[in-house]
């Protein structure tokens, strides 16, 4: 890749916004988030000064510039307006008229619905935009809307719960549940999930995209491997957070149309070697995953909001 090329600042900015992401759902919006917010913003900027090679990239862009609005809304919410604003529940219904006096998410509650609405028309099949939306329009006192975002978000992901708990919330009637797991509709990826205590009260279920399962292997060997944890954030996954009891590793395949393929990785651990390894056999490694995963596309999974690893 040269260095104007668009994906790598999309990459970068979906970075900043997974920081984002563990942050406010961790620690309810910590002082660094504005700043990640603009490391992101800045970096969708970049990639919307290089060519876009298809429509996919600037899909990619809207979505990541309404991740950034949401996260920005959220976060005043959290922090300054002192209201309830999460993935899992949603937000509550005219947070900005009940409980924001002074109107300062006003603007930015304006920007998510706009940034919401444009990512939309831009993937009129991804499902995080219409939850996104669903909170942005719940916070600005428009329930008709909100629910009809809710209902559109359910029915691009069934088994998400905060779009049924954001349902329920606005006393919309209930839907099916579904009978197996969401499969993606139209790109091929791997999704690395880790459990484990990120100290002695808070626990992690981090959720990460690969391109394919040899980047996965090529992640996990480098933290499982002996020396620092390089080219990972410090509160991420390391060899020994493996060993706490309740750890756990596990590997997804999606492939369009097909079932989700899983490997507990947990089990396939060599503990007893120097540095800890795993077993692969069996694991389609070198398999191509197509059509791939555009670069720095966040999604919607097992009622998270998932980024790319790099």
């Amino acid at each position: 890749m040269s260095a104007q090329d668009p994906h790598i600042h999309l990459l970068q900015a979906g970075r900043s916004l997974a920081e984002c992401e563990f942050l406010l759902r961790q620690f309810s919006g910590e002082g660094a988030v504005p700043d990640l917010i603009a490391q992101a913003r800045h970096h969708c900027d970049q990639a919307e000064q290089g060519p876009h090679e298809n429509t996919e990239t600037a899909a990619t862009l809207a979505i990541l510039r309404a991740v950034a609005s949401t996260f920005a809304l959220r976060h005043v919410a959290l922090s300054d307006v002192c209201c309830d604003f999460d993935d899992d529940d949603g937000t509550l219904l005219n947070g900005l008229g009940k409980h924001d006096s002074k109107g300062v998410s006003r603007p930015l509650a304006e920007e998510a619905v706009l940034t919401a609405e444009a990512a939309l028309i831009a993937d009129p099949h991804d499902a995080l935009m219409p939850l996104y939306l669903g909170h942005a329009l719940t916070w600005v006192g428009n329930p008709e809307a909100a629910i009809a975002a809710y209902q559109e978000a359910l029915r691009r992901a069934p088994d998400d719960q905060c779009a049924r708990s954001a349902l329920s919330s606005l006393h919309a009637p209930p839907t099916k549940r579904p009978q197996s797991e969401t499969r993606h509709p139209r790109h091929a990826f791997a999704l690395l999930r880790s459990a484990y205590w990120i100290n002695n009260n808070e626990w992690e279920d981090a959720l990460f995209l690969f391109t394919s399962v040899a980047d996965v292997r090529t992640h996990l060997a480098a933290v499982l491997g002996p020396g620092p944890n390089i080219g990972t954030r410090s509160r991420y996954l390391t060899g020994e957070d493996l060993d706490d009891e309740g750890a756990e590793l596990a590997l997804r395949i999606y492939r369009p149309g097909c079932p989700i393929t899983k490997y507990d990785l947990s089990a396939r651990l060599h503990e007893n070697t120097e540095p800890t390894s795993i077993d692969w056999t069996g694991v389609p490694v070198d398999e191509l995953l197509e059509p791939p995963l555009p670069p720095g596309r966040p999604l919607r999974l097992h009622s998270r909001v998932c980024f790319h690893h790099d």
